[in-house]
Formats: structure tokens, sequence, C-alpha cells
């Protein structure tokens, strides 16, 4: 990604590469469920495990479904009018007629849905009877759809199967009815009791008061449950919201008092607020969706002994901020990362992801503050954090363009790219060092009969210091880089030095070469060299990169090739764009390497690029000790019976 497309992947947020990054978002929640205050329920472990395999089956959905998110490319993803629908579960069953690769796509799809189907199956509550297992035979559906689909393929048009075609018939409003099947099934082998609480509120007490017998009841709540769908799916016009809209309810319809069910809530105000920030859904959509969630706490009884006031400024509560944090942001910003790549489907917002994601990444700082601070003054820590989030948002306000580089350029209407940097990087200072000393010395310092190598605490400390030292690298090489802006854009004419920025540039020559490439029919390379400045002027020779182009002449297209020059400072990066490529490459062709006289070429410095390496590096280091932390405990586990201490 960095070599080849210059920070692309992950760092230009590519619908693949962050439909990837999803499932690992799933199990860095799960990993932090065992450290949040109060047990967890073994519902709680069920869905992040569903979870975390539901949006791997979903991230090879969006890699194999192509044309989906890149429409443009794969034209066979159009209705019939020529135009490509609006949603992205639309322009998958566009899929479902075409040959085995629409099977593939539907299978996979299919999948999906049943996780999201077992997952609501699981939130009725069973007092007077034990869960049914008959609901996994549904998961045989993508199994027979693909046998049905090899086996009528096999006979020359002559089976009387439909062979590849086999989804070509189901209509497409069936797809989304899967999630409710295996609920459906249950209600209607295995009838249940509906619970609900006497304290707060709750959907099931509605549903009471309205009469009938148990099974009656059953068929009410599973009715709630398919208009709410149908509802939540015509009112956006999008049935992957309204799944996940179904997905984030259920638990919050089924409890017995929803009040308490509050997780739920928050991750539907955040699906809402999402989905309106990227513009998936209307405002009305996204506001309806919020009542809907938050309709508990507008109906719930007022409580007759209130609880004490909270305080930011002592010490129980900080330490409940630091361990709530991991599992609330985490899931957050997997909610708005989901969001956000559903709303990718014709063009990626890169800058939504930096602007939307920026809190989050302001609010882990600030709760590794506390967490590291814990032992500590809890007023100081708390000041600590007030002072720099009041100090950031007043320089955000007032100096947004201190930071050089493309600070002061638009990244949102009323955002500019400094505004972000200021928010976070100075609390993202503030807790470097707290963070390395809890890794490094408090860590080392505590006594265990493990090596500190195998010690799973130490491992997931110096986990987060490397995600705090990526994070810092990547405001500098990311956040306050606009790849779109024509600044970075330089020409150079041949022999002569170009002064920009703090470094000179003097194209000198060509390179050819057509023979023993790997790729490719030929290579033409632009050589330059990189001068160092002072006052304007330029001096010693730093360097010599060549950045090119490949040309590819059955398609008649050309790829640049990326060149760094790697400084201690940071990387500097030359890079051909399309436009550019091409015209290179048929200059060449058509005049010889005497006919280029000037180039243009995409320059970026990128200081404290590094830093991006280094966190990289110990996040890798960190897992690892954890992975042998872990698999050293369960070896003893297994051999002597004995039951460890819990891990901080």
């Amino acid at each position: 990604a960095y070599t080849v497309l210059d920070w692309g992947g992950y760092w230009a947020w590519d619908p693949v590469e962050t439909g990837s990054f999803l499932p690992w978002l799933a199990l860095v929640l799960l990993s932090h469920m065992r450290t949040r205050p109060g047990s967890t329920k073994d519902a709680v472990w069920i869905g992040g495990g569903l979870a975390a395999g539901g949006l791997a089956l979903f991230a090879t959905l969006v890699t194999r479904a192509g044309g989906v998110w890149a429409s443009s490319v794969h034209t066979f993803v159009t209705a019939d009018d020529g135009s490509a629908p609006a949603d992205a579960f639309s322009r998958m069953v566009l899929l479902k007629s075409d040959t085995f690769a629409g099977v593939e796509v539907m299978s996979y799809m299919i999948l999906l849905l049943l996780f999201v189907g077992l997952w609501v199956q699981y939130q009725r509550p069973q007092s007077n009877a034990t869960p049914s297992s008959n609901g996994l035979l549904w998961f045989l559906l993508p199994i027979i759809g693909a046998i049905i689909a090899v086996i009528g393929s096999l006979g020359d048009g002559d089976s009387f199967l439909p062979g590849a075609e086999v989804y070509e018939s189901v209509p497409s409003a069936l797809f989304p009815m899967l999630m409710l099947l295996p609920l459906a099934m249950e209600v209607i082998l295995k009838p249940s009791t509906l619970e609900s609480s006497d304290e707060g509120w709750s959907y099931q007490s509605i549903i009471r008061r309205l009469g009938g017998n148990v099974q009656m009841q059953g068929y009410a709540a599973l009715g709630g449950l398919l208009l709410f769908y149908i509802g939540m799916a015509l009112l956006s016009e999008n049935a992957f919201y309204g799944a996940l809209a179904l997905l984030f309810f259920a638990p919050l319809f089924y409890a017995p008092d929803a009040t308490k069910a509050w997780p739920w809530a928050a991750a539907g105000v955040m699906l809402a607020l999402s989905g309106a920030w990227a513009e998936l859904v209307s405002v009305l959509a996204a506001g309806v969706t919020m009542l809907l969630f938050v309709l508990p706490w507008l109906f719930a009884p007022e409580a007759e002994a209130k609880s004490a006031g909270f305080s930011l400024f002592e010490r129980k509560n900080q330490v409940q901020i630091a361990l709530w944090a991991s599992v609330v942001l985490v899931g957050l910003y997997l909610v708005l990362t989901l969001v956000l790549l559903l709303a990718s489907i014709d063009a990626v917002n890169f800058d939504a992801h930096e602007v939307y994601g920026a809190p989050f990444v302001l609010a882990f700082a600030a709760a590794m503050v506390m967490y590291t601070g814990r032992k500590g003054d809890s007023q100081r820590n708390a000041w600590l954090v007030l002072a720099t989030l009041g100090g950031s948002i007043l320089f955000a306000l007032w100096k947004p363009e201190a930071f050089g580089m493309d600070a002061s350029t638009i990244i949102s209407s009323f955002l500019v790219r400094g505004t972000l940097a200021w928010l976070v990087l100075p609390m993202l200072f503030l807790v470097v060092l707290p963070v390395a000393r809890e890794a490094l010395v408090v860590q080392r310092q505590k006594r265990s009969k493990a090596a500190l190598w195998r010690r799973i605490p130490f491992g997931a400390h110096l986990v987060h210091l490397g995600l705090i030292v990526l994070l810092i690298g990547h405001v500098y090489t990311t956040v306050l880089i606009d790849r779109g802006d024509a600044s970075h854009r330089i020409t150079m004419m041949r022999d002569e030095i170009i002064i920009d920025g703090n470094y000179g540039y003097e194209f000198t020559g060509l390179e050819f070469q057509s023979e023993n490439l790997e790729v490719g029919d030929g290579y033409v390379g632009v050589q330059i060299t990189v001068y160092a400045t002072e006052n304007g002027v330029p001096t010693d020779a730093i360097g010599t990169v060549e950045p090119g182009m490949l040309r590819f002449d059955s398609t008649a297209t050309a790829r640049s090739e990326v060149d760094t020059l790697t400084r201690w400072s940071g990387d500097l990066v030359f890079i051909f764009d399309g436009s550019q490529a091409s015209g290179l490459m048929t200059q060449t062709v058509d005049g010889g390497e005497s006919s280029v006289q000037m180039v243009r070429v995409t320059v970026y410095d990128l200081p404290a690029s590094h830093t991006v390496w280094l966190g990289w590096v110990t996040m890798m280091i960190g897992m690892a000790i954890v992975v042998a932390g872990d698999a050293s405990k369960n070896k003893s586990l297994r051999s002597n019976d004995v039951e460890f201490e819990g891990e901080e």
C-alpha cells in the first residue's frame, strides 16, 4: 500500500480495505469486553463472535461483489435503464443472474443475513423453553444453492435444474426476510413467555397489554420486528441500513427493562447520526431511527431515588470512564466506519473518515490519560484532560494553520485540516509518555513468574503505545496532507533546479527498459536529483529518485511507479498520477527520449512518517507477546489444572 499506492489501502479508505478493517475492530471490541466494569452476559460474547464472523463475510462480499463499490468499472452492475441503483443491496441482488460469480456473491449475502437472523433469534427470552436449533438448518440454503448451480451447469442446457441462474427467479425482497426466519421458526415451534420488568420501561410490556395467549404474543412480537425492518428499509430506502437497525433494535425490543440496554440504544443513535452525516439516509429517516431507540427513556417512569451526581474529578469515575471507553468507543467507531463504507458505493469520502473519526481519537487519548494516572492524583488527571482539551479547541479556532503543510486547506464545510490536527495531537502527545511508562516501566516492575515476553498485560500496553505512536504519524502523513491539492504537483524542466518548499528538484534524464520486466511491456523512469535548500537556495544533493510508469500495450494503458526518498525526518514520495503517466507514455513512444524536456510529478513531503512504521512494529510485537502469553497460560491450565489470577 505504501510503496505502490503511496498511503493507499487503509490510509485512503478504499472500500475493500475498509471492509477488511471491520472484523479487526470487532475483535478489538471482543478482546476488551473482559476489562469493562461489571460482568459480561453470554449474549454479549455471542454477539461479539457473530459480529467478527459476520463482518469477515461482509468484507469478503465487498471484495467479491466487484462493481458494487466501483460501478463505473464494472458495467454489469447497472439497472435496466443503464443507471446504477442507489444502494449497495440493490446492486448486489442484480448479480443474482450473473453466472457463478453471482452465485458466490449471493451465497455470502445469504450467510450474512442468516448471521443477523441468528442474533435476532437469540434475543428472544427463553424462560419456558430451551432455544431451538432448527434455525441452524437455514444455513444449508447457500450450500444447496451452490450444489444446484454446479449440477445444473453440467448438463449443457439439458438439466432440469436452473444452474448458475439458481437465484434469478427469487424476488429480491425475499432475501432480507432471511433475517427473521430463525426467529419465526422459534416462535412457531416453541412459544415462550415475554419478559418485562416492573422497573423502567420495555416494548414487551406494550405487547403484553394487548392480551392474548403466549403464542399470540410471540406472533405480535415477530410482527413488530417485521414492521420495524420494513419501515426502516422503506423510510431509508436502504436495505442494509434497515438490517443494521434491526440488529441493534432486537436486544432493546426484547429487553425486560429497555433502559438498561443502553449500549444498543447508543449503537442505534450512532447508526442514525452516521447515516445522516454520510448522507446515506435522509434527516427524517435518521430522526425516526433515533426516536425509536430513545423511546424507552421518554416513557420510563422517573426513578424515586436519584443516584449521586457524576464528577470527573473522582478516581472511581475516571477508572470507570477509562475501562468503558475501550468498548464504547470501538463499538461506536465500528458502526461509523461501516455506515461510511455503505455510503461509499459511488465515491469514497476520504475526508469523512478523518473528520468523524477525530473525536474518537481524542476520546481514546483522554481515556488513556485517566487510565495511566489511575494511581496518581485524580484532580490532576482531570485538570490535565480539561486543560489540554481547552487548549486544543482554542488553538484549533485561533491558529489552525500553525502546523504548516496543508493545514489551511478545507476538509469539510466548516473545518480545515489544521483544526483536526489541533484537536487530536495535543492529547496524543500528552499521553504517549505515560503509556510508554506503563508498558516499559510499570509492567516490567510487577512481580510475575512468567517471563516478560509472556506477560499478557505487558503485550497489551505495548499495543496501546504502538497505536498512539501510529496515530501521531497518521496525523502528519494523512490528515495534514491534502492528496488532491494542486500545490503538490511540480512541473520540472530538464537540467533545471526547481525550488518547492524545503527542497530543490532537478529532472536529469529518463531511463528506458523493455526487457526482463515482471509486469508490463515497457518502463520509463524519470531521474530526479533532490537538493537540500538554505534560504531558498539549493545546496547539497541529498539523493536521487526515479518515479516512472509501466506501459501495457494490450490495453493501451499505463501504471505509475512510486519512488521514495527516505530521510531521518520522514519520507519524500514521488508519484505519477494516471494522466501524467499516460502523457509520458505517448510522448516517449512518438518522439523518443529527447522529446521529453518537461515532466510533472506529484511530490508529498511526509514528516514523521517513520512514526507510522514504528507504531505498527510496536503493535505487532505487543500482539505477538499477547499470543505467546495466552498460549503459555492455556498450556499451564491444561497440564496443571490451575486457576490463574485475573489480569489487569
